[in-house]
């Protein structure tokens, strides 16, 4: 049987899983995978251009000259375009490799699951800019996230940042990679489950304490 994927087969995974297991070949997946790792770049350079998470830069707005801000501006919507590379490539091959390991699932598959999410994350990514363009908020004060309640328990900024990231969008992303697991692995779901949310765990501690590091300071 052969597969194609697509994008918007996302909406109907009970029926994409179970083409997904009988598959013996995919088709189209490369381009999925490229187009996937470019609309990443493209968002997280047009986050860079709008100030998202430029914290550490903004500072020097009265203690450098124009022309040194634009730089160090011009370096930051840059290190946004690496960022969301890496940050595609980690969702799309990183985390397969921990499914394949423990779910006994095929590689090649676990990263089809993985570009629906990757799709799912970027949507996130995108309504980060009516924050910042209305609201003048970081994307961990986003209302459909946990951010908001974690500002008001804590005043840790790794805390703030890792509540920030739980938001109903990870919830989707959380669920799409449950459903896609019990469809292909004969594992039992319990541990299936544990080792969704663990992952993601790790994942998001990563993307948290990142947040919280002053780059500004190391340079």
């Amino acid at each position: 049987m052969v597969y194609q994927s697509r994008i918007f087969h996302l909406f109907k995974p009970k029926t994409t899983f179970f083409q997904l297991g009988k598959a013996e070949v995919i088709y189209g997946l490369k381009m999925r995978l490229f187009l996937m790792i470019l609309f990443s770049a493209v968002i997280f350079a047009l986050e860079g251009l709008m100030g998202i998470g430029s914290t550490s830069i903004s500072r020097t707005l009265t203690i450098d000259p124009k022309g040194v801000f634009e730089w160090h501006k011009a370096l930051f919507v840059m290190g946004k375009i690496l960022s969301g590379i890496i940050y595609s490539i980690g969702i799309l091959y990183i985390a397969p490799l921990a499914f394949s390991v423990f779910a006994d699932v095929s590689y090649r598959k676990l990263v089809v699951i993985q570009v629906f999410v990757l799709f799912i994350l970027l949507i996130e990514h995108i309504t980060y800019f009516p924050l910042v363009l209305w609201l003048d908020l970081d994307w961990y004060s986003s209302p459909l996230s946990f951010g908001v309640i974690g500002q008001y328990i804590t005043t840790t900024p790794f805390l703030i940042a890792l509540l920030g990231s739980l938001s109903i969008f990870k919830i989707w992303g959380i669920y799409i990679q449950y459903k896609g697991l019990c469809s292909l692995s004969e594992k039992k779901r319990v541990p299936l489950l544990i080792l969704v949310i663990v992952v993601n765990l790790i994942f998001w501690g990563i993307i948290s304490l990142l947040t919280d590091i002053d780059f500004y300071r190391l340079f």
